[in-house]
């Protein structure tokens, strides 16, 4: 067991703080089901709710010790349980043949069991169900009861209590009761056959909820058993464990094998089998320098990787640990269950003891004794078990059904947002168009201007290799080559292409949104659009791309160095293969898409009528485009959800404006931490699929509330009494634990309906 800080209840007004630890995915814990918030280092009881903590993680072997010996308590206390009711049952013909003066009733066996002696074998054998077999769920319920906050568990501790009590003292000091507790013949009923089994039925319920919830961490340990225990270390080739591998270790990965951790190929190329982590099931080309993932399954080819990230710090680790987190965080529509609950409980009480008071004086003989058989069934059948576990486990279902698919959704509110979806805002670069941008033309300024074309560049053409143009492309990638945004790699590419070697930049300054500046080679050099450079004072052309063939598509980059204009870059960004259908498909839900860029306006419009969009704006700042997202949010209708899709990196001002925010991008860190979404694929096509969950979630959480209040609405009704005219009897407390254990699991089944 790793070792957790607990942190302790706080006097502070309001709910009590749950005794808690953090356990991070993979690490050892127990959490409530119930309140996923709610942690702890060992096994125990929420003390919120009362529900046995459940391991979390990677389940240790005490854990398995802890639900064999549940399993141990529920055998035994089965069998008790199985002699009790025959016992009872024998009882009950001994004491007619009594009553009937019948041969064999009261001088036989049963008259025995049916007598006084068949009382205390009924107590012998109910006590260590009740105080040994349900010692966890008594303790729960009265803790909740000290601390004047009544639990789901304290209803069924007090009805488990109150008829062993009234039976144990109707065993011991049968005189002591008044008539109405008597039959006609004077003796008293007992209700240990009663106390027995709601503790059974109640175990059975819990062993089948816990073994249904089990598989709503599936997606966790399936993301922890991604990476193999162990690492082939080059050139030495010797196997370690992968808790040793340090960043910068070179590792080899043979065919078939898994990727031990993220990291960078130095030898071989290879196809990727990516699908676990992003979604995307059709492998990925892999070669020298570029980036592969931990968890990941290597083709056919043999490589050596450079570790960029130890164990615990891969994608892997960083994306179980945020699905962990997101499955403890509640969504607001959970409050809505709490308040509920909260009033519940008390009202419960009330119910049972207004049952029990009415029974008394004016049901039939024994009045005081169906009184109480009544109200204990009152207590047990009202367990809000079901509406505790409605939202919750819903929420933890669909979180790690994302998880699966590519899409990883940092918390339950943001789900419960993304259901009620109305306007997609979406940035351009990297979003829209598929974020590997070219240049296709430049043009130098000058008494030396010239131009060249994406073409040149190919063919190696003389006009490249003119000095001005040489020099700006130096220049321009150089600085570029400090920057992490997406136009970057464009002039990366360019110099690789045209064998042109980039200097080291030094005093690089990125201009949020706008540009980059830095010193190459002592000159000062500043990259950006044409606001940019006039803001600094730098003269630029009235039309810098005079002469640029299809600049009405391209993104035009503005170059200065020493403060004076130099050039510019065309660079054109093609939209994704399925952005047009992804549009589509968000039409046909009903949903608007709106398109901001930082391009020009005539950029923007012809990539947004390509691909569907009708309504785009170009020349924005990223402060504008949070600007817009809010005035989208302030104009729309209640109820109604504002989510921007963007790159994740200088779009963070909008993620945060929007009422969810969607990452693209396969991981990157500043995705992972700032979005409520992000879709891990890198591709479009996972938003509408996000949608659906969350609005499948939404439906099952709804569909939960309604079958947990209409079970409670109908079961109180029918537990006090309310069929006693008609059937002429009431309802044992048997029958209703048996019902409050149905009603868990229908809204436990109905929410795994989610994972498929």
């Amino acid at each position: 067991m790793l070792p957790l800080d607990v942190i302790q209840p706080t006097p502070a007004a309001g709910p009590p703080k749950p005794c808690c630890a953090k356990a991070g995915a993979g690490e050892l814990g127990y959490r409530c089901p119930m309140h996923p918030q709610v942690t702890s280092g060992s096994p125990g009881a929420c003390p919120i709710c009362g529900m046995p903590l459940e391991p979390i993680g990677i389940a240790p072997a005490a854990a398995h010790e802890g639900q064999r010996g549940e399993r141990l308590r529920l055998v035994v206390c089965s069998a008790l349980a199985a002699i009790l009711m025959v016992v009872a049952m024998l009882g009950m013909f001994g004491h007619a043949g009594m009553q009937m003066e019948a041969p064999t009733g009261g001088h036989g066996t049963l008259g025995w069991l049916g007598g006084q002696a068949g009382n205390w074998l009924q107590f012998v054998l109910a006590t260590p169900i009740v105080f040994w077999g349900g010692w966890q769920i008594l303790n729960a319920g009265l803790a909740g009861l000290r601390a004047l906050r009544p639990t789901m568990f304290s209803l069924i501790a007090l009805g488990v209590l109150v008829a062993w009590s009234a039976s144990t003292v109707a065993t011991i000091a049968p005189g002591i009761f008044p008539d109405a507790f008597r039959r006609p013949d004077g003796s008293l009923e007992t209700f240990f056959e009663s106390a027995g089994m709601i503790v059974v039925l109640v175990l059975i319920g819990q062993l089948l909820e816990t073994r249904a919830r089990r598989g709503t961490t599936v997606a966790i340990r399936a993301l922890m058993d991604l990476s193999p225990p162990t690492a082939e270390r080059e050139p030495s080739g010797e196997v370690v464990p992968l808790a040793t591998v340090l960043r910068g270790d070179l590792l080899r990965v043979r065919p078939g094998g898994r990727i031990p951790t993220d990291g960078v190929i130095r030898e071989g190329t290879t196809s990727c089998d990516e699908s676990l982590l992003t979604g995307e099931p059709m492998p990925v080309e892999r070669g020298v320098g570029d980036r592969v993932l931990g968890g990941a399954i290597n083709g056919s080819g043999a490589i050596v990787i450079e570790a960029t990230a130890v164990a615990h710090d891969s994608l892997v680790a960083r994306i179980a640990r945020l699905v962990s987190e997101a499955q403890e965080k509640r969504a607001p529509i959970e409050q809505l269950a709490d308040r509920i609950s909260a009033f519940f409980v008390p009202a419960v009480l009330v119910v049972a003891l207004l049952t029990f008071l009415v029974w008394s004086m004016i049901g039939p003989q024994p009045r005081m004794a169906l009184g109480l058989l009544s109200a204990v069934s009152v207590l047990v059948i009202a367990c809000p078990c079901a509406l505790g576990l409605a939202t919750p486990l819903a929420m933890t279902v669909a979180i790690g059904r994302g998880a699966r698919e590519g899409i990883l959704v940092r918390s339950a509110e943001a789900m419960e947002k993304l259901a009620t979806a109305a306007t997609v805002v979406v940035d351009k670069t990297g979003t829209i168009t598929q974020g590997r941008p070219r240049i296709v033309a430049a043009v130098t300024a000058g008494p030396e201007a010239g131009s060249w074309t994406d073409e040149d560049l190919a063919a190696g053409s003389e006009r490249l290799a003119a000095e001005p143009l040489r020099s700006l492309l130096f220049h321009a990638a150089s600085l570029e080559a400090a920057s992490e945004h997406p136009l970057a790699k464009a002039f990366t590419a360019a110099v690789e292409q045209a064998g042109i070697e980039p200097a080291r930049a030094e005093l690089v300054q990125a201009i949020v949104g706008r540009g980059i500046e830095g010193r190459v080679l002592e000159r000062q050099v500043l990259i950006g659009s044409r606001p940019l450079l006039e803001s600094r004072g730098i003269t630029t052309p009235s039309d810098p791309a005079a002469g640029i063939r299809s600049a009405d598509t391209a993104t035009l980059i503005l170059v200065a160095v020493d403060g004076r204009y130099a050039g510019c870059f065309a660079i054109a960004d093609p939209p994704r293969p399925e952005a047009a259908a992804v549009i589509a498909e968000l039409g046909r839900r009903g949903i608007a898409v709106e398109m901001l860029s930082g391009d020009t306006q005539a950029a923007a419009g012809r990539i947004a009528a390509g691909v569907g969009i009708d309504r785009a704006s170009g020349g924005l700042s990223p402060e504008q485009k949070s600007h817009r997202v809010a005035a989208l949010r302030q104009a729309a209708r209640s109820g109604a959800a504002v989510v921007f899709v963007g790159d994740g990196v200088n779009d963070a001002p909008a993620l945060a404006a929007a009422d969810v925010g969607i990452a693209m991008g396969s991981g990157s860190d500043v995705a992972l931490e700032t979005a409520d979404v992000t879709l891990l694929s890198g591709g479009l096509a996972g938003l509408p699929r996000a949608i659906d969950l969350a609005r499948a979630t939404m439906r099952n959480v709804r569909q939960n509330l309604v079958l947990a209040f209409a079970y409670n609405l109908l079961a109180i009704p029918l537990a006090a009494g309310l069929l006693y005219p008609l059937v002429g009897h009431v309802t044992s407390p048997m029958l209703a634990a048996a019902a409050m254990s149905i009603s868990s699991l229908s809204v436990i089944a109905n929410s795994l309906r989610l994972r498929r």
